[in-house]
């Protein structure tokens, strides 16, 4: 005899599996505005002392933070002008430098695996379509940032009440710990953003100067790169080495080897006395989590997702110590406390 099967499901199942949905699909559509907020809160934390010291040396906070966000603006973009064709001209030069090494490279195959390779179009219909690209992004770039200043000023003249409206949902028994980690968050985004900006300036500065002794040329532009790729740990020394190392060898090969030390050994007394100093144990964070973080981030959201997720993964301790503690075995807690404030990972 057949037996009926029954299926029973409650509304309170159906109920999460929509709502599951509607997040999903919620973030498939906004996940760009979560990174940009993301963004403009990391630089509100950033620059909340700041406006908290003028607030209190007599400039009202209400006009101290619009008035620092647009200083900080005019300034980017005078710096960007007064550069601009400079940079404009050491660009075309390493751009002629990597075509170069491309040639060169291209030449060492083997005419069989040339066959495999594809055949793009001439160099007029690349060249046209790389500088459509590069408008493109510098446009979607320069939006994206006027966004996220307008967001830092309005987060930084209204971001605790908006804080505590948020907390007015959560139960009365989780709002302390709630408290807490937004507290630990805030400690650990601090520590990120204040170091990142003090570590790139700090390499750009000193690539400049290394560039300019050893007579590299587009020594601006690499300061630059160096600047920027340092924004990314383990990972930026080889973006910002290889067109340095390239521009070295056009003036000889001992100047590509010394560009090469140069990078070399400055990552070696960043990672080793200068971030430490910088960051203190704020992300203490082992070079394998750092490349799993990048790596994640770098999928959900390019490279700012990538700097955005790395002080998220750094919360996780907090996040254990605060909300996990009751799950995970005591001994588990003890023993990554530990392992965080052992000299090596």
């Amino acid at each position: 005899m057949s037996r009926a099967v029954r299926i029973d499901i409650s509304w309170a199942t159906i109920g999460r599996v929509l709502g599951t949905l509607v997040l999903v699909w919620l973030w498939l559509r906004l996940w760009q505005w979560v990174l940009l907020l993301l963004v403009a809160t990391f630089m509100a934390v950033g620059l909340d002392p700041i406006v908290t010291w003028l607030d209190a040396h007599g400039l009202r906070r209400r006009y101290a933070a619009p008035l620092l966000v647009l200083a900080i603006g005019l300034l980017s973009f005078g710096f960007i002008y007064v550069a601009g064709s400079s940079l404009v001209e050491q660009a075309n030069l390493l751009g002629s430098r990597i075509d170069a090494v491309r040639d060169g490279l291209v030449n060492l195959v083997p005419a069989r695996l040339l066959e495999f390779l594809p055949r793009g179009t001439d160099g007029s219909e690349q060249i046209g379509t790389y500088l459509f690209a590069l408008g493109q992004a510098l446009a979607t770039g320069i939006l994206s940032l006027g966004i996220a200043l307008v967001l830092t000023v309005y987060l930084l003249l209204d971001g605790r009440r908006t804080f505590e409206w948020l907390l007015a949902f959560a139960p009365d028994a989780h709002r302390p710990r709630v408290r807490q980690t937004a507290t630990e968050a805030r400690r650990a985004i601090l520590a990120y953003v204040l170091g990142n900006a003090i570590t790139s300036v700090l390499a750009g500065v000193c690539a400049y100067v290394a560039m300019r002794l050893l007579h590299v040329p587009a020594a601006l532009l690499l300061a630059l790169i160096t600047g920027v790729f340092d924004l990314l740990p383990v990972i930026g020394i080889f973006l910002s080495a290889v067109p340095a190392v390239m521009l070295g060898l056009a003036v000889s090969t001992w100047t590509g080897v010394a560009v090469a030390l140069f990078h070399a050994t400055y990552n070696i007394v960043e990672n080793y006395y200068i971030t430490p100093k910088v960051y203190g144990r704020q992300l203490r964070l082992s070079d394998l989590a750092v490349i799993l973080a990048l790596a994640v981030g770098a999928e959900i959201g390019g490279v700012v997702g990538a700097l955005v997720f790395l002080p998220l993964a750094a919360l996780y301790p907090a996040v254990e110590r605060i909300w996990l503690r009751d799950r995970v075995p005591p001994e588990t807690v003890q023993d990554h406390r530990r392992i965080e404030n052992s000299a090596e990972h």
